[in-house]
Parts: structure tokens; C-alpha cells; sequence
């Protein structure tokens, strides 16, 4: 590309240069006017033929078009393109400012690689041969050269920003190659297609180029995934089958295929664990065939006992687990649907003990069933309903057998049940004053029976009398006893007459019953019984005897004489 030069001053850019030993050195002579162009027209000279060899350089190692000035192409097409139209000043002077923004960005880039160094330089020039357009007001020119360049340095800021991203990729690559180096013969020739991307990546980065080595590392990492994919598979399929062999209870098969999945994914905790699973998954395998035959047989509780066995020695056993609920599960609704239906049963010949407690059993089963809540209330209220009449009843039945404790009882219990209930209360009185009655009774017979067997036949026809007026209207067990008794004291309720003698000295007198008096002879009525008889005189021993008076024997005649004097001994 032909030279131009520009007829007004270049602006001027201040250059600092790095010297630590700058201001130290001794200033040998100051820099004339002369001095200064000759320099500025030799550096402009010397970078120029620099940039020449860098892009001979460049052009023979990655194109004869890879430098090639995006002025000059903006341009030449800006000068065909018959329908670009007109670009004012102002349209030129904005593209300007914002490729003049960009460069100031890139030159704060950190282009430490020789050929973004030799870029960079390039695209100085065509910023500068932009302006040397825009200054010549060529705007249509100028405004394409400067859209071009902004792509072209949109480019390179792309590619210096994916510096730092492709050397990541570039470890990254190596460590995932050396990862999987356990699949290459899961997955031929993607090891080696990875590594020359790789090696491409690399040279790539060398020449500078980040954004094409990035797309060959990422190419060489999809080679990889492909790897990583077949190894993936190869342990997924070697796991599915330790997991069918053990459903099956193979324990080899399954320890087999774990292995295999362990070779090639080693601490894979899916096949330690089946490989741990298979040491007693024959016997797992056989607790499970026991479980599904005493379900099948209606034997709920011993196959979860079963199933239970088989989930205690492997308790990743989804099988033995699901086993175990479902039967345990079965069990349960066959306990509560046998005590549902017998309390149904139950219920409906009003067997109320029966229907409660199958009921009660159901709900030990499922507490929350409201339909058994229903039928276990219904019952106890039927079941304490004809209670109560049972218990009445059997007062009745007792009282009308003149079993008066045992209706006591029966209305005693009555009233546990229904302590307000007007029949028992009023039953538990009759049967409670009959009592008192026939206890009154049974005492004052005793007694009669007791004072008529010392002779006490006075005594004891009163208490027979009283005993008379209590008696119940019905007959006694011991009527016959009673009879007898009321037929002796009967008989012996007549007075007697009997005759005592004397000798007219001598006071006669009868214990309890006659007063002393003296007499020779004389007849008193007496009642039967037993007497005594004593007579007392002046002087003399008392004379004491003993006088029984009973109706049916002929009463004696009784002498009673003191005829012993005191004295005597």
C-alpha cells in the first residue's frame, strides 16, 4: 500500500519511557530543533520498516491476507458499493471518536505475546491511515476504514481476553486426557483426536492466536466428553447388571458385574455397595422367595416376619422393604376386617359382649374408623340398656321366689348400672326390709326354741308370739321346725293345778312365783315349767327342791317341812 502523507503536523503523543536511572545520568548536551526532526523522521522511517518485516513475517506463517490493512479493504468496497450513499463529516467524526475510544482500550490490554505486539502495530497504522482519510475529507473512505477497524480490533481484544481462557483449557485438557486415560478402550481414537487438539491448542497459543486455540481445546474437550460418555455407559451397563443379578439372587453374576463397573470407576459407592450387598444375597433372595409364598397363602404376619429377616441382612433391598410394609400392611387390614365383620355379626344377634369387644379389637387396628366408633357406641348403649332390664328382672324373678338376697343383689346390681331407676330402688327396699324381717323372725324362733328347752315355756311362747306376728304370708323352709315348736308351746301353755303339803311351820314359798306363807296343805296353779321350791322355819335348815310342772304327766304332790334343826350338823 502506497504511502500518504498528510500535509498537516501529525498530533503529537507523549512516550514515556521506563528508566530507573532516569534524572541520574549527566545530560552531556541538550536537543536542538535539528536533532529532534532528524530523530522523528528516522523512528517514523525505522517503524515502518519494521512493520514491513513483521508483516512479511506474519503473512508467511498464517496467510498472505491475515494482516491485510482493513482500511484499504473499507475503502476499496466503500468505493464499489454504488449504494453506500453519502457519509457526512459528522457520521465520519463519531466512528472516528469510537475507534479512537477502542484503540485507547486495547493499548491498556496486557499484549505481552510478540505477534499481538506486531497486531496491535498494525492496527495503529490503519487507525492512523483512518485519520489521514478523514483529514484529506474523504469521509465515505474514512467512516469505512474506521468500521473496519473497529471489527478488526473488536477481534483482537477478543482474542487477548481468551488468553487467559485458553491457557486454562490448555490444563484443564491434560488433567481431564490423563482422568481418562482408563476409557481408551471404551472409546478408540478419541484419546488420540484429544491430544492432537491439544498439541494443535498449544502451537495455536503460541503463535498468538487464543481465539482459534480456545476452539481447538474445545473441540479436543468434546472428544473427551465422547470418553467420558462411553465410560459412563460401559458403568451404568455393568451396574444394571449387578442390580438385575441381584433381583435374581446370583450372587457371582453380581459380583461380577460390580467389579467390572469398580475396574473402570474405582470408589464408584453404587458398586461398593452391591458388591457388599451380594455377599448374602442368596440367602436376601431366598427370605424373599419365603415372604412371597406366605403372602400368597394368606400368612401375613410371617411373611413380614420373612421380609423383615431379608431387610435386616440387606438393607438397601427395596423389595424386602416394600415386602415387609405391604404385609405387615395386609395384616393389619385382615385383623381388622375379621373383627369388623364378627362385631357386625355380633351386633346383629345382639351378642353385645361379642360385638364390643371385636369392635374394640378393629379399632386397636385403626383407631379413627367412626363407622366402628358408631356400632362400638350403639352397642354399649344396648348392651347397658339390656343390662338394666336383665339385672330387673332377675330382681323380680328372685323376689318372686323369695330368694330375697339374691334380689337384693339383682337390684343392687340394677342400680349400678341406673342408679335413678324407680323399680330397683323401690325393689331394693322390699328386699332390704324383708330381710331385716326374716333375720327378726329366724331370732325370736331361736330364742323360743332356746328358753322352751331349759323349760322356759312362758318365755319362750312370748317370743313365739311376737315371732307370729312378723312371720312373712309365704312358707319358710323351716315351717316345719316353727310348727313343731308352736305345737310344744301350745301344749304346754295350760296352767297345772298341783298340791303342796306342809306342816303348817314351815313358810312355803315358790321362786319367782309365790310369795311365803305357811299353810298345811293347798293347791296352786302352775304354768309348766320349772320351779323352785323352798321352805324356810325358825331354827331349821332350809329345805330347797326342784319342781318340774309339765302338761301331759301327772303333777306330784310336793311336802315341804323344815324337820332339821339348825344346830345339828
Amino acid at each position: 500500500m502506497a504511502e500518504q502523507i498528510d500535509p498537516a503536523p501529525p498530533k503529537r503523543r507523549r512516550v514515556i519511557h521506563w528508566n530507573p536511572e532516569a534524572g541520574r545520568e549527566t545530560v552531556q548536551r541538550r536537543w536542538s530543533w535539528k536533532r529532534i526532526v532528524g530523530w522523528t523522521v528516522g523512528g517514523f522511517f525505522g517503524l515502518l520498516f519494521a512493520a514491513g518485516i513483521v508483516i512479511r513475517v506474519t503473512k508467511a506463517i498464517m496467510g498472505p491476507d491475515v494482516f491485510a490493512s482493513q482500511a484499504e479493504i473499507a475503502a476499496a468496497q466503500g468505493a464499489e458499493d454504488s449504494t453506500s450513499g453519502y457519509i457526512s463529516e459528522t457520521k465520519a467524526a463519531y466512528a472516528h471518536e469510537n475507534a479512537a475510544k477502542a484503540l485507547a482500550d486495547l493499548r491498556r490490554l496486557p499484549t505481552n505475546h510478540p505477534v499481538q505486539v506486531e497486531r496491535l502495530v498494525l492496527i495503529e497504522k490503519s487507525f492512523q491511515d483512518g485519520e489521514a482519510l478523514l483529514a484529506s475529507h474523504e469521509f465515505s473512505k474514512a467512516f469505512a476504514a474506521f468500521q473496519a477497524l473497529n471489527s478488526e480490533m473488536a477481534a483482537f481484544s477478543k482474542n487477548v481476553q481468551l488468553k487467559q481462557e485458553a491457557q486454562l483449557e490448555e490444563g484443564k485438557i491434560q488433567v481431564r486426557m490423563k482422568d481418562l486415560e482408563i476409557a481408551r478402550s471404551l472409546a478408540p481414537g478419541t484419546l488420540e483426536a484429544a491430544m492432537d487438539d491439544a498439541a494443535e491448542g498449544r502451537r495455536l497459543m503460541n503463535d498468538g492466536n487464543f481465539t482459534s486455540a480456545k476452539d481447538v481445546f474445545d473441540r479436543g474437550f468434546a472428544e473427551l466428553s465422547k470418553a467420558e460418555q462411553a465410560l459412563a455407559t460401559y458403568v451404568r451397563d455393568n451396574l444394571l447388571l449387578g442390580q438385575e443379578a441381584l433381583a435374581k439372587g446370583q450372587r457371582d453374576a453380581a459380583k461380577q458385574a460390580f467389579n467390572a463397573a469398580l475396574e473402570k470407576a474405582p470408589g464408584n459407592d453404587d458398586a461398593l455397595r452391591g458388591l457388599k450387598r451380594a455377599e448374602t444375597i442368596d440367602r436376601v433372595y431366598a427370605l424373599l422367595l419365603q415372604g412371597e409364598s406366605l403372602e400368597k397363602q394368606g400368612q401375613y404376619a410371617l411373611a413380614a416376619e420373612s421380609y423383615g429377616k431379608a431387610f435386616s441382612l440387606d438393607g438397601f433391598s427395596a423389595v424386602a422393604q416394600a415386602g415387609q410394609s405391604r404385609a405387615a400392611r395386609l395384616e393389619k387390614e385382615t385383623k381388622f376386617g375379621n373383627a369388623y365383620s364378627a362385631a357386625q355379626a355380633a351386633f346383629k344377634r345382639r351378642d353385645w359382649d361379642k360385638a364390643i369387644a371385636e369392635a374394640e379389637n378393629a379399632l386397636k387396628v385403626y383407631p379413627q374408623k367412626t363407622d366402628v366408633q358408631a356400632m362400638l357406641k350403639s352397642a354399649k348403649e344396648n348392651a347397658h340398656t339390656d343390662a338394666v332390664k336383665k339385672a330387673l328382672s332377675k330382681g323380680y324373678a328372685y323376689e318372686n321366689d323369695h330368694q330375697w338376697k339374691e334380689a337384693l343383689d339383682a337390684y343392687r346390681e340394677t342400680l349400678q348400672l341406673e342408679p335413678e331407676m324407680r323399680d330397683a330402688v323401690e325393689g331394693y327396699i322390699r328386699c332390704s326390709t324383708m330381710i331385716r324381717t326374716l333375720i327378726q323372725f329366724n331370732t325370736l324362733i331361736e330364742n323360743a326354741q332356746q328358753l322352751a328347752s331349759k323349760a322356759e315355756f312362758q318365755a319362750a311362747i312370748r317370743a313365739f308370739s311376737q315371732a307370729g306376728d312378723i312371720k312373712p304370708n309365704y312358707r319358710l323352709p323351716n315351717e316345719d321346725q316353727v310348727q313343731q315348736l308352736g305345737a310344744l308351746l301350745k301344749s304346754q301353755s295350760q296352767p297345772i293345778e298341783v298340791m303342796f303339803k306342809s306342816d303348817g311351820k314351815t313358810w312355803f314359798s315358790i321362786t319367782n312365783y309365790r310369795m311365803p306363807t305357811q299353810m298345811e296343805s293347798a293347791t296352786v296353779k302352775m304354768y309348766p315349767g320349772d320351779y323352785e321350791i323352798r321352805g324356810t322355819r325358825k331354827g331349821f335348815r332350809d329345805v330347797l327342791m326342784l319342781l318340774q310342772v309339765r302338761n301331759g304327766t301327772p303333777p306330784p304332790t310336793v311336802t315341804v317341812v323344815c324337820n332339821y334343826s339348825s344346830e345339828r350338823s
